[in-house]
């Protein structure tokens, strides 16, 4: 059986140390915490579409941003968001999260009521549950009617994704 060792210091802060990097802590009880809970195990990546705008004329899902992630099997945060700029009076277009070619979330609908070059901003958000692999993540929009650019300026209006695995306790 291995060792586990309970270090306090002159701050309040409590570690627990096995004696060896490969033993894991297990409880078989219920464990109360009041407090954070800090780790330092998450990883993120977030990528930005290129600095070429994305047109959207076509019932065919296009990627506006994308990004890949390996993950643990824990939950995994998405948002995405980016600028919009129909091409005509009136249109619309769906938008919606996907991990690799699986729809995730909620599929959400844009319109325009008002004239072309009306931009509009548009953000999204979930959190999937992969098992563990790695994954590419992308927002894609495909039209309802009209013709979209996204990132009309190029990448400082380009769409963006994030993704971070969420490792934490209780998960």
């Amino acid at each position: 059986m291995s060792t586990i060792k309970i270090k306090g210091t002159s701050s309040g802060e409590v570690t627990l140390a096995a004696d060896a990097s490969s033993t894991k802590i297990s409880v078989d009880k219920n464990v109360d915490i009041t407090g954070k809970v800090i780790t330092s195990a998450q990883s993120m990546v977030e990528a930005v579409s290129d600095a070429s705008a994305v047109t959207v004329n076509s019932t065919t899902a296009t990627t506006l941003a994308s990004v890949s992630l390996t993950t643990t099997g824990k939950p995994v945060l998405l948002t995405a968001c980016g600028d919009d700029n129909p091409g005509q009076d009136g249109g619309w277009f769906h938008y919606r999260l996907y991990r690799d070619t699986t729809e995730i979330g909620k599929r959400y609908k844009a319109e325009n009521g008002g004239t072309n070059s009306q931009n509009y901003a548009f953000a999204v958000s979930t959190i999937d549950t992969p098992s563990a692999g790695t994954y590419t993540y992308s927002i894609k929009a495909y039209q309802g009617s009209g013709t979209h650019v996204f990132g009309e300026d190029g990448d400082v209006e380009a769409a963006t994704i994030t993704a971070c695995e969420l490792l934490w306790v209780g998960w």
